[in-house]
C-alpha cells in the first residue's frame, strides 16, 4: 500500500526546491506559529549556508496572524509555504509536509532554528551511511553555546505524574532519569528519544512506521514517533557533530501555563493509552484536574511577579 505521503503531487509555481531539475537529498520541514522574526532568521540561515546537499523547505503556517506566511512568500520564494486557516497542530502539520514532500531524506525543522554549516551536509552523509538509523538528532545550543538538553528516555508514569503536577520546580531531580541528565552529549549514542525541534529520517523509514499519529496534537508525537521506529529495529541516534542553535519554545512562550497544562496532558493521556493501557490511561484521567490547577496557580504566580 502506497503510503499517505507518496501521493503524486504537481508543486506549485511558488515552491521550488534550490534545484529542481536534480534528485533531491532532503526536505527541510518547519511548522510554525506567530513566530515571524525567529521563522525569517531561520530560513535566510538555510538559504545561505554553504552545504552540497540539494534541498527544498516547506513552511507549514498554522493560523499565523503576524504575516508569517506573506513574509516567506516575499523573501523567500525558494520555498514553499502551506497557509492553514486554522492551528492544526505539530503532527497533522508535519504529515501535510510529508505529503508534498520530495527528498529522500526528511528533516523536521523548528522555527526558532538557526542550522550551523555543515549540518545538512553531516545529516545527509549519517543516513545514507547507516541503514541502521530510523531518526537523527544532533547537537543543540543555546546562543551562548550552552548544550541544551534535547535527549530524553522513554516516559515512565512517576515521572510524567511529577511533570503534570509541577513537582520539579521543587524537586528536580525526579527528572534526572528521564531527562537524560547523566547522557554525556559530547558523543554520539543511541537514544531512547530525540527532541522533535531538530529531528531526521530518512524517506524510507517513515514509509516503514507510518506517518505521525494525529491523535497527539501537541507534545509526544516524536516520542511516539522514535518508540515506533524501535519497535522497527532501527535506532534513533544522537549525532554529536551535528550543531545547530536553538532559542528553545519561542511559540511556547505564547501560550499561558494552563492552556500548556491542558494540551499536555492530552497528548499525555493519549501516549499512555496507546503504549501502557487503560490503567494508566484512567490514572492519568484523574490526574488532569489537579495538573490544571497547577498550571493555574504557576501562571497566577508568574503575573504576581512581573507586577512587582
Amino acid at each position: 500500500m502506497r503510503a499517505p505521503w507518496n501521493r503524486p503531487h504537481r508543486p506549485s509555481n511558488g515552491g521550488h526546491s534550490f534545484h529542481s531539475v536534480r534528485t533531491i537529498d532532503l526536505t527541510i520541514i518547519i511548522v510554525s506559529w506567530n513566530v515571524r522574526e525567529a521563522l525569517l532568521c531561520n530560513l535566510a540561515c538555510l538559504f545561505s549556508t554553504k552545504d552540497m546537499v540539494v534541498r527544498e523547505v516547506i513552511v507549514i503556517d498554522n493560523a499565523s496572524s503576524d504575516q508569517s506566511a506573506a513574509a516567506v512568500r516575499e523573501q523567500f520564494p525558494e520555498a514553499r509555504v502551506i497557509e492553514n486557516d486554522w492551528n492544526a497542530g505539530f503532527a497533522a502539520a508535519v504529515n501535510q509536509g510529508l505529503r508534498c514532500a520530495r527528498g529522500r531524506h526528511i528533516l523536521l525543522l523548528n522555527p526558532d532554528m538557526l542550522v550551523r554549516e555543515g549540518a545538512l551536509d553531516r545529516l545527509v552523509q549519517c543516513l545514507e551511511q547507516n541503514k541502521r538509523i530510523g531518526v537523527l538528532g544532533g547537537k543543540l545550543e543555546s546562543h551562548d553555546g550552552t548544550v541544551v538538553q534535547s535527549v530524553r528516555r522513554d516516559p515512565g508514569i512517576v515521572d510524567q505524574l511529577a511533570i503534570a503536577l509541577k513537582v520539579p520546580h521543587i524537586f528536580p531531580s525526579v527528572l534526572r532519569r528521564y531527562l537524560a541528565g547523566d547522557l554525556d552529549l559530547s558523543r554520539s549514542q543511541s537514544v531512547d528519544q530525540l527532541r522533535g525541534s531538530f529531528f531526521a529520517f530518512s524517506r524510507s523509514v517513515a514509509d516503514l512506521v507510518g506517518p505521525f499519529d494525529e491523535g497527539y496534537y501537541l507534545w509526544f508525537e516524536e516520542v511516539d514517533f522514535c518508540r515506533r521506529v524501535r519497535e522497527a529495529g532501527l535506532l534513533v541516534h544522537f549525532e554529536a557533530n551535528i550543531c545547530a542553535e536553538d532559542a528553545v519554545g519561542l511559540s511556547f512562550a505564547q501560550v499561558s501555563t494552563r492552556r500548556k497544562q491542558r494540551l499536555f496532558m492530552r497528548s499525555q493521556r493519549y501516549y499512555f493509552k496507546k503504549w501502557n493501557g487503560w490503567g494508566a490511561y484512567l490514572l492519568f484521567v484523574v490526574v488532569t484536574p489537579l495538573a490544571i490547577i497547577a498550571g493555574t496557580f504557576h501562571d497566577a504566580a508568574r503575573w504576581m511577579r512581573n507586577q512587582i
